[in-house]
C-alpha cells in the first residue's frame, strides 16, 4: 500500500469549536449573550448555539472577525412509556446545523429562520426507532442542514435504532455534560461499529453545556482546519473530516506514507490505531513509563485495512480522535 494520505489539508489555520451548546432560549441557565462570551473569552473561534427544537441563528449579533456562531439546533424524537410523559425511555436527539452555501441552494424545504421552533416528535409505548431517526435525520437535512446524532449511550436506544441512519455527517462519540452527569456521554464503540460496516461517518466531540449544576463547558471540542473563519469555510471542512475532535491532547499531524499510518500530536502515554478489517487489527503504542512522553507514533498497515483512525490519550484519559482514513 505504497500510498500518501493526509489526514489534513497542508494549507489553513486551526480553529477550535464547541458544536453543541444550550441557552435560555431552552433549558441552558446563560443567555445566548453570556454563552457566546463565556466561549470567546475561552479562545474559541466558533460555537454553534443549538437548543432544543428551536433554530437560532445569532451570526449579526455576535459574529466579528474572531469568532463566528454557527446557527443550529438540538433537535428530538422521544418515546414515553405512555401518554402521562412521566417515564422517557428513549430519544433520538440530532443536530441540525446550517449547512453550506450548496447546501442551502439544494434544500427541498425553507431554510429555517432565526428563533423557528420545531415540533419535538412524540411516541408512546413503541416505535420503530431506526425508521423515526430517519424521518429525523431527512428532514433537517431537506431543510439545508448537515446532521449530526448525539449522545447516544444517554440517549439509551439500541444500535439498531441509529447505526444505519442515512445521511449523517458524524456522531457525537464525546459529550462533556453527560460525561459529568451520568457517565454516559462517551461511545467509540459504536463508531467503530458503524465504520466496520461501511459506514463512512465522522466523530465529534462537544461539550454540551447548560452551566448549571454539573461543569460542563471547556470539556470537548473541535479543531477544524480550515483557509480562513467564516461559516461556509468551517462547515465545508467539517464535511470534509478536515478537523479532529478532543478533550484535550492537540493533534499536530495525522495520515498514511507507505503503508504506515502515523500521527504527530501533544504529549500522551498511549496512542491506539484502530482499524476496520479482522480481529485483532490495529495495535497501541505505550509509553513506557506510562507518562506523557509520545509525540509521534506510528503503525505498519496490513494491506487489508478498510479504515484506520488514531486515539492519543493522555495519563488522564483525555484523548483526541482522529477521523478515519478510509482504505
Amino acid at each position: 500500500m505504497n500510498v500518501t494520505i493526509k489526514g489534513y489539508s497542508e494549507g489553513g489555520n486551526w480553529y477550535k469549536g464547541n458544536l453543541h451548546c444550550h441557552t435560555t432560549d431552552s433549558d441552558g441557565k446563560l443567555t445566548p449573550s453570556e454563552v457566546a462570551e463565556l466561549y470567546r473569552s475561552a479562545g474559541y473561534d466558533f460555537l454553534a448555539i443549538s437548543d432544543h427544537n428551536i433554530f437560532s441563528d445569532y451570526r449579526k449579533q455576535f459574529d466579528d472577525e474572531t469568532f463566528i456562531i454557527l446557527p443550529a439546533m438540538e433537535a428530538s424524537a422521544a418515546l414515553f412509556e405512555d401518554e402521562s410523559r412521566k417515564n422517557l425511555r428513549k430519544v433520538h436527539h440530532i443536530h441540525g446545523i446550517l449547512g453550506s452555501e450548496e447546501m442551502q441552494k439544494q434544500a427541498e424545504k425553507e431554510l429555517f429562520s432565526h428563533l423557528q421552533r420545531y415540533p419535538e416528535r412524540e411516541y408512546f409505548g413503541n416505535w420503530d426507532g431506526a425508521a423515526v431517526a430517519q424521518r429525523l435525520q431527512d428532514d433537517l437535512k431537506a431543510h439545508g442542514c448537515l446532521t449530526i446524532y448525539n449522545h447516544p449511550v444517554w440517549s439509551r436506544v439500541r444500535e439498531e435504532e441509529f447505526i444505519y441512519t442515512k445521511g449523517l455527517t458524524a456522531l457525537e462519540i464525546y459529550n462533556y455534560g453527560t460525561v459529568n452527569e451520568s457517565a454516559t456521554g462517551f461511545d467509540s464503540l459504536r463508531w467503530d461499529v458503524m465504520l466496520r460496516d461501511g459506514v463512512r461517518i465522522f466523530a465529534t466531540a462537544s461539550d454540551d453545556n447548560h452551566n448549571r449544576e454539573v461543569p460542563d463547558s471547556f470539556g470537548g471540542f473541535i479543531m477544524v482546519k480550515a483557509e480562513k473563519l467564516s461559516h461556509e469555510n468551517i462547515i465545508q471542512a467539517i464535511l470534509a473530516g478536515n478537523y479532529y475532535s478532543s478533550s484535550g491532547p492537540e493533534i499536530y499531524d495525522w495520515g498514511m506514507e507507505d503503508g504506515t499510518a502515523y500521527v504527530e500530536c501533544s504529549p500522551v502515554s498511549r496512542v491506539n490505531f484502530i482499524a476496520g478489517n479482522a480481529v485483532n487489527a490495529g495495535a497501541s503504542v505505550l509509553s513506557d513509563t506510562g507518562k506523557d512522553a509520545i509525540a509521534r507514533a506510528e503503525f505498519s498497515l496490513r494491506g487489508d485495512e478498510t479504515y484506520i483512525r488514531a486515539e492519543c490519550v493522555d495519563s488522564h484519559g483525555k484523548t483526541a480522535w482522529s477521523n478515519p482514513i478510509f482504505l
